[in-house]
């Protein structure tokens, strides 16, 4: 934005000496640009080309003056013809700057680069300025380059507002995992102008869009304002900025909120953890495993120290690590409105740096590792536009996405950003596109009742330890949303203190079926009780543990902790494959290697048991491999 600006401000604000004129003609000029203020065009036409007509052949700025009228009304020719025609009369570098940014906005980039050089030739700078310009010159090529990389695809791509974008100003979309709402901030205008910000929704049907969105219900606005925000996969959880609260550390903080059917969202919260802090920050983007969540921090606002973080979740539940983006994200320039897909790995996002097409524009970058990005890749046309882009969303899927930005209508776009900010929603080109997620509902519900039971920590990983979930279940419904790739299976595990752990392989059938939502019960929790581990893993024949068994350790590690009167027997069962005698040491081994990792982990010996049932207590028979997996188990009793 500001390089956009520094440049109108040098076009527009130029000398307008008038010494040696008719002093009839700059009276008829003055009434000229009187009427155009008034919103009279068509008297300030009469008058204008009256002012003109009388200058003749020395009065050269009502010939710029309508050069612009025109530039602004779209007549790129008109435009041009009073600016050669002023060039006749005195030849000013800034007329020729204004020749190249109307030849820029009409895509004939050739000519835009050619006046904007003679422009460079003519004009007197200063070394900054100098650089300014010539940094200017490269973005102008830069845009020629993607715009015809954009025309060479042959099929445009389609940019269209969506149908309840009305008269409110709105940017900072949020999908859900399913797509079938779609959070933003608003603005209403009254007389003109914003009033405070709020949070809406917008919701699908059948048939698409509804045609109109509808202030999020519950506790979330108030007065003052309610920025940018994040809504969970799920729809049942975000993170949103509010600032100049009583509460608040900064500026502006990070909040969050659960929803409830019955009465929407509840109270907000500060997230707990080390994100904010006395700065701002704002702009959220909640990443899919419950664990991560990037946003913006910098000094104010419109500081030019904004950059990207991330904040990881610990086991408490708190942000307790934050981490700047490396360098191949955050430049030297501001970056701002981060958006990571449901896959973890793409990041959309805005930045000032250059080359560029606009003052800012929309970029993609790829996690290679937990600590290396890809090089950001400028999205081009038709997303990146002349104007300022706010923030670009995409779906699950990877399909469509959706951007806010102040392109409008006009040939030239309001200077001020937030003149007409609009939702838009448009289909993803291929080299755009990140992995494609799809998603499964989960409930944690108690095992007698089926009662929802919130808050409940669950893990979802796939057989190769990738975490898809690591986070709780939603307050009040007790949904978990896992966003995963789909042809694999996935290890599942439930906890929450009063309750006995749960375990289990979640089939790749049953992750593709959206038709039902897969339960995850609870048992209350009684001494005496005894429940099995599924996901415990050994190598087959040996005791040592796998790095897999983890997830499931941790939560037996956890039940003990929060029950510090408990003591647990931990018995390992075989099936019939080897001799007695082998599966009976083999499972005395493997309940040895559980106990001797809770020992580790701080659990008093005096609490554990060890003992092996070999092969004794089938639970399934052992002449298919089905069964025989069945009845290798860890199973714990407590007493």
């Amino acid at each position: 934005m500001g390089r956009f600006l520094y440049l109108f401000l040098l076009v527009v604000l130029m000398s307008f000496s008038t010494n040696g004129q008719s002093k009839s003609a700059i009276a008829t000029f003055q009434k000229a640009k009187e009427a155009f203020k008034q919103n009279d065009s068509e008297k300030g036409w009469v008058f204008l080309e009256k002012a003109i007509k009388k200058g003749g052949s020395t009065y050269y700025q009502p010939l710029i003056f309508a050069g612009d009228r025109k530039f602004k009304e779209g007549d790129v020719l008109q435009a041009i013809d009073y600016y050669d025609r002023a060039l006749q009369i005195q030849e000013l570098s800034s007329i020729y700057l204004k020749k190249s940014i109307v030849y820029k906005y009409s895509g004939e980039f050739d000519l835009a680069i050619a006046s904007y050089e003679l422009f460079m030739r003519n004009a007197r700078m200063s070394k900054e300025r100098l650089r300014a310009s010539e940094l200017a010159l490269e973005n102008l090529k830069f845009t020629k380059e993607k715009y015809e990389e954009y025309m060479a695809l042959g099929a445009p791509l389609e940019v269209v507002k969506l149908i309840f974008s009305d008269e409110k100003l709105e940017y900072f979309p949020s999908p859900t995992g399913d797509d079938r709402k779609l959070l933003f901030t608003a603005r209403m205008l009254q007389d003109g102008a914003p009033t405070d910000e709020n949070l809406f929704v917008a919701e699908r049907s059948g048939a698409g869009w509804e045609s109109r969105s509808k202030p999020v219900l519950g506790r979330v606005n108030t007065r003052v304002n309610e920025g940018a925000s994040s809504i969970s996969a799920d729809g049942e959880y975000m993170v949103f900025t509010a600032c100049n609260r009583p509460d608040g550390v900064g500026s502006c903080d990070l909040y969050y909120s659960y929803y409830d059917p019955v009465k929407g969202w509840g109270f907000p919260e500060l997230l707990p953890g080390k994100i904010n802090t006395r700065r701002w920050e704002s702009q959220p983007t909640l990443g899919p495993d419950g664990t991560t969540l990037y946003f913006v921090r910098g000094s104010y606002s419109q500081a030019e120290d904004l950059d990207i973080m991330v904040a990881y979740k610990d086991d408490e539940g708190n942000w307790s690590r934050v981490e700047k983006l490396p360098a191949e994200v955050n430049s030297s320039g501001r970056e701002r409105s981060p958006f990571i897909h449901f896959d973890g790995k793409t990041l959309y996002f805005v930045s000032e740096r250059s080359p560029s097409i606009g003052g800012s524009d929309f970029f993609m970058a790829r996690r290679l590792s937990d600590s290396t990005w890809s090089a950001p890749e400028n999205l081009g046309f038709p997303l990146n536009s002349f104007g300022d882009e706010f923030s670009l969303v995409v779906n699950a899927a990877g399909t469509h996405g959706y951007l806010s930005s102040n392109r409008g209508k006009d040939i030239v776009p309001e200077q001020d950003a937030m003149a007409e900010m609009d939702l838009y929603e448009f289909a993803l080109p291929e080299r755009m596109k990140p992995e494609q997620r799809l998603f499964k509902d989960f409930v944690v519900v108690h095992a007698a009742t089926r009662i929802p039971l919130g808050l409940a920590n669950v893990k979802l990983k796939g057989l190769n330890e990738k975490v898809v979930y690591a986070g709780t279940s939603s307050k009040n419904t007790g949904l978990v949303r896992a966003m995963h790739e789909g042809g694999n299976d996935l290890r599942v595990s439930a906890y929450k203190k009063g309750y006995l752990p749960f375990s289990a392989i979640v089939s790749q059938a049953d992750l593709m079926d959206n038709s039902t939502l897969y339960e995850l019960p609870l048992i209350p929790l009684k001494s005496a009780d005894s429940f099995i581990l599924r996901n415990l893993l050994f190598d087959t024949d040996k005791s040592e543990l796998l790095s897999a068994s983890e997830q499931e350790l941790r939560l037996l590690k956890k039940l003990l902790e929060d029950n510090p009167t408990l003591n647990a027997t931990i018995i390992g069962h075989t099936d019939s494959q080897g001799g007695r005698s082998y599966n009976q040491r083999l499972s005395e081994d493997r309940a040895i290697a559980v106990l001797q990792w809770l020992v580790h982990e701080g659990i008093d010996a005096q609490r554990l048991i060890a003992k092996g049932k070999g092969m004794d207590e089938p639970v399934a028979s052992n002449d298919t491999e089905e069964g025989r997996a069945l009845n290798r188990r860890t199973e714990i009793q407590l007493r």
